[in-house]
């Protein structure tokens, strides 16, 4: 069992209950059947204290211990820094710009990151920024 392990899906069990137990104080739904603000939020903690769950049991279940780092690791160590920037950046950014063109330019600029060709990168961003915006937009109601 692996405490470190133990103590990441704690926190993010901790974390997900922290923004779903206010969720369930927002209002329902409206009368022509569109979700309510706490609709989204509750369904993305749910799935989070799962998967928490499912990982706190894959700790306990192997209890081998080990912190001997590769290369791989530690090569992919400035790609890792480099993306939680890049989610900082976009976060900020989303106050300035519109969805669309902003979450393709950060997609594009992930999947250049991780090495994909630039059809690759170009098609995903494009298909993956169309479904987010047509899920947040039509059925979740939330204008982009």
């Amino acid at each position: 069992m692996s405490k470190a392990g133990i103590i990441f899906s704690g926190s993010c069990s901790a974390l997900a209950l922290a923004f779903m137990i206010p969720a369930f104080g927002f209002p329902g739904g409206s009368s022509d059947g569109a979700p309510g603000p706490g609709y989204f939020p509750i369904i993305l903690c749910t799935v989070i204290l799962f998967l928490s769950a499912v990982l706190a049991v894959s700790y306990l279940r192997h209890t081998e211990k080990y912190f001997a780092t590769n290369e791989a690791e530690r090569s992919n160590l400035p790609v890792l820094l480099v993306t939680a920037g890049a989610v900082v950046i976009y976060t900020i950014m989303f106050m300035f710009l519109p969805f669309i063109p902003l979450t393709l330019a950060f997609l594009i600029f992930l999947n250049r990151l991780y090495k994909r060709t630039w059809k690759y990168s170009v098609v995903f961003s494009l298909v993956f920024t169309l479904v987010m915006y047509a899920i947040f937009s039509k059925f979740l109601h939330v204008m982009l």
